[in-house]
């Protein structure tokens, strides 16, 4: 299968391929000759699986350590070491009950060595359980609408009343409906933003699903901390640098994000 690797912000980047099956490979890596400034890390309900490289000028390969990321939920801000490259697969907060053997929010803001995790698997069991299922559709559904769905809306669709679903899915997932939408979505506005040197933010609320531009903002400052104008000026440099840069060179043939895989 070929993969390309698509640009998202600065050294960080997503993985497509024709079929669409690599959707959910990432890649963060930091080369020689340029000093990166700090990422942003941005709250972010998926957890991920990361293999974890150190190479040294030459290419060769110093070290490799395996990780799981849990879920975040505070900003914080990241500087790689100069020859570090991250690769990760997201897991959905539904996955990780089928594929880690803990709820999502046991790992919030953790990262532990896969070693920790010894029933780790990335083909799970489908879930059986109606309980289960349902939190995993309607999980799926709020990130298909971009979190634009209203809690309400969903539990009508799943023929259950909004305090069940809510229960449900903070069980499985470790939150509820509402957040998760809230978070996507202003996930959603901060990718439209990056997309424009000058961004049309009433425009970006409009499109987003919020009530005006203020909406919007609030929204942002809950997820960053910093004001829309403030976030986008901080990655708008971030990507400007990396564009300019020597494209680093691809050290690693294949994401591998299990440990012995």
């Amino acid at each position: 299968m070929t993969v390309h690797w698509i640009s998202r912000l600065g050294p960080y980047s997503e993985a497509r391929s024709g079929s669409g099956r690599s959707r959910r490979l990432w890649r963060h890596e930091a080369g020689f000759g340029i000093r990166p400034l700090p990422h942003r890390v941005l709250p972010e309900t998926r957890l991920s699986l990361v293999t974890e490289r150190h190479f040294a000028p030459n290419g060769d390969l110093l070290d490799e350590r395996h990780w799981v990321f849990g879920p975040i939920l505070t900003p914080r801000l990241y500087t790689p070491a100069a020859g570090t490259v991250l690769e990760g697969v997201f897991l959905a907060p539904e996955e990780a009950l089928c594929c880690l053997g803990v709820r999502p929010d046991e790992l919030t803001d953790a990262i532990l060595p896969q070693t920790d995790f010894p029933a780790l698997t990335l083909c799970p069991e489908p879930a059986g359980r109606s309980q289960d299922v349902l939190a995993i559709r309607a999980a799926a559904l709020v990130r298909r609408t971009r979190g634009q769905i209203r809690a309400s809306a969903l539990a009508r669709r799943a023929g259950v009343s909004e305090r069940h679903l809510h229960r449900v899915m903070t069980g499985r997932l470790g939150i509820g409906p509402k957040a998760l939408a809230s978070q996507i979505r202003a996930l959603s506005a901060v990718e439209l933003a990056d997309r424009h040197d000058s961004p049309d933010w009433a425009g970006i609320a409009y499109a987003a699903g919020y009530s005006d531009q203020a909406h919007l903002g609030r929204a942002i400052k809950a997820l960053s901390g910093l004001s829309p104008a403030a976030l986008h000026a901080e990655r708008s440099v971030e990507s400007e640098i990396f564009k300019t840069a020597a494209p680093v060179q691809d050290q690693s043939q294949a994401i591998c994000p299990l440990a012995g895989a």
